[in-house]
């Protein structure tokens, strides 16, 4: 399958019809399509939420694609330079009261744009909209467990169940993460315990 080509800083990559972004294999190997299907919209839910979405976008940031954040206060560049991310392609927006206006302006200029669940409002719709027209992905965290919105509706929703780190090596010092992730993607559910390698 065709993949998107990497794309500058700022600069939208061309979309392709059945393309998508790269994420890591260990979670390419739980999804339908072996990816992040460009125009599609994520939910990432449960503790350890966000190291799960860094270590599952480390690949797509390597790969040339930019991404933005959006109000995650609690997102380290640390933790993003762990994960191997490239940060000349990345962005981080801190939250304000046009929240949703700021996220559409992004989706003119980044393929992936992550953010938490409290930024869906009624204009939700909209942003869905435009970003299947961009052909840019949604991430939305949701560390708390909160019940979703209803008009959320994502195209794949990625559940941390289980989540804590795996023991130092000499090559990973600090540990690995280790997690127990369910996803849920058009009526199926796939899910298995995974350490990551670093």
């Amino acid at each position: 399958m065709s993949q998107l080509s990497a794309s500058p800083l700022l600069r939208m990559t061309p979309y392709q019809p059945s393309t998508l972004f790269p994420i890591k294999a260990e979670f390419a190997a739980l999804m339908l399509r072996g990816g992040l299907v460009a125009g599609a919209i994520a939910l990432v839910s449960g503790t350890g939420s966000y190291t799960v979405m860094i270590e599952m976008l480390s690949v797509t940031s390597r790969a040339g694609f930019a991404i933005a954040f959006v109000g995650l206060h609690d997102l380290g560049v640390v933790a993003l330079t762990q994960s191997g991310w490239d940060l000349t392609q990345v962005v981080l927006v801190d939250d304000g009261p046009e929240m949703s206006q700021a996220i559409a302006v992004l989706l003119a200029a980044f393929d992936v744009v992550v953010f938490d669940i409290t930024v869906i409002d009624r204009h939700w719709h909209r942003l869905v909209a435009r970003a299947r027209e961009r052909k840019s992905a949604l991430v939305v965290i949701d560390q708390d467990c909160r019940r979703s919105p209803r008009q959320l509706a994502p195209d794949v929703t990625l559940i941390v169940e289980e989540f804590g780190w795996a023991q130092p090596t000499a090559e990973c010092p600090f540990g690995a993460p280790a997690f127990h992730v369910a996803v849920q993607e058009h009526g199926f559910r796939t899910d298995t315990p995974t350490v990551l390698a670093r």
